[in-house]
């Protein structure tokens, strides 16, 4: 088997963890940090939007450390300093040390062996199956969902949040042990190809590409037309995708569902965005990624269109789920287009600038939805304001120009 499908299996399990300890199971301490620290609510919430602040300010400095050093040491120094981060939590005597904790060692480290971390890794191994190895890495996002809050609840009824913390930072210490050894940054590393290619699968002539890995750098990437299409079109995606997270629960008990049901939405939309993932990988790497990209939008506007007019619970199940479809899409994609644009060399260090420049629109959705239902009362007004965004999304996408051969390939014969 090529082993870069085993470096698949490590950065799925590294997503699981980075995110699942993290966004997935911050909620599940917010009222017991409350309780202890006698602190609003509101307050301990604020620690989440610092982690994903701070993890935007440093991606463009992890992108290229990335491509320039080790992504393994990388990977496995984050592994550490998350848990050296879990560790001072379940040691925090105030409020303010675990709003530090979550502003440095966690937000950094988590960041160090997480999306960023793992796609770049992934991206270096595969260039014909890219999209899907990315789709498989991105589903242990979904999984480390599905795991680690309930991981999580039992460890705190247990043995109490701190303890929670603690065996959450034990459980980063052993997995920095398989980083390190199964983890190899390319696989010229290994004497192989990208895709566990062979030479002669290659052919005998020569062919030159568009541009070579020393000429694509940070100041060529953000003049890029391609550079600032993706950037937009993925942003917008996310600006409507953060909006279902934080309120898709309490839409549907405005409309008359019980919390019960309400919850169930969000758990098929969570299991949707792990098929979407499969799916999209399986299709960026067979078709035109416009096309894919299209389709992703296509999907995101059809399920939102739904969410806006839903009465029955059937029907706001069905939008659920192809928001969950849509949404679980958009990280293979992402990875796909910016790979086939910028080339491996360059991976980490052109979704590294990228993700700074998102974080606008990953912040914006969620207060800004809130905001108008305080004022108005009603959700009615921001679905169909938000609905723009995968419209314009769509829009951006046409202007992006793919290169016909992925900067520094060097391809022999003809073209494929």
């Amino acid at each position: 088997m090529f082993y870069g499908w085993r470096i698949v299996g490590v950065a799925a399990a590294s997503q699981a963890l980075a995110v699942g300890t993290t966004f997935f199971s911050y909620g599940v301490f917010v009222k017991p940090l409350a309780e202890e620290f006698d602190a609003p609510r509101l307050v301990v919430v604020l620690g989440l939007t610092l982690l994903m602040l701070v993890q935007g300010i440093v991606s463009p400095f992890l992108g290229r450390a990335m491509d320039d050093w080790s992504v393994r040491g990388v990977m496995t120094l984050g592994a550490l300093l998350c848990a050296v981060g879990f560790l001072g939590l379940s040691l925090a005597t105030s409020l303010w040390q675990i709003g530090v904790l979550f502003g440095s060692l966690i937000a950094v480290g988590s960041h160090m062996f997480g999306p960023l971390a793992t796609s770049t890794l992934v991206a270096n191994w595969f260039h014909r199956k890219r999209g899907q190895a990315l789709g498989i890495t991105a589903v242990g996002a979904s999984i480390g969902g599905l795991i680690f809050p309930v991981a999580a609840t039992r460890l705190m009824e247990a043995i109490g949040w701190r303890g929670a913390a603690g065996s959450f930072a034990g459980l980063l210490v052993i997995f920095s042990v398989p980083l390190w050894l199964l983890l190899v940054n390319r696989p010229e590393h290994l004497g192989l190809r990208p895709d566990g290619a062979e030479e002669d699968e290659r052919g005998t002539g020569t062919q030159s590409v568009a541009a070579t890995p020393a000429e694509v750098v940070a100041e060529s990437l953000v003049q890029s037309r391609n550079f600032w299409a993706i950037t937009a079109a993925v942003g917008l995606a996310f600006c409507s995708t953060s909006v279902v997270i934080a309120h898709l629960v309490p839409y549907a008990t405005d409309l008359g569902f019980e919390p019960g049901r309400a919850a169930l939405l969000m758990s098929a939309y969570a299991g949707a965005g792990a098929l979407g993932r499969l799916l999209l990988g399986y299709l960026v790497d067979r078709v035109d990624k416009r096309v894919a990209a299209w389709i992703v939008f296509a999907v995101l506007s059809g399920a939102w269109t739904g969410l806006m007019w839903a009465e029955s619970y059937s029907a706001l199940m069905l939008a659920s789920v192809g928001m969950g479809l849509g949404v679980g899409g958009i990280m293979p994609l992402w990875g796909a287009l910016t790979g086939a644009c910028f080339g491996r060399a360059v991976f980490g260090r052109a979704m590294g600038l990228m993700t700074p420049l998102m974080l606008p629109f990953n912040l914006a959705g969620a207060p800004i939805a809130a905001y108008a239902f305080d004022r108005t009362g009603s959700y009615s007004v921001v679905l169909s304001a938000f609905l723009i965004t995968f419209i314009l999304g769509g829009l951006v996408i046409s202007l992006l120009r793919i290169p016909r051969i992925e900067p520094g390939t060097e391809l022999r014969g003809a073209a494929v």
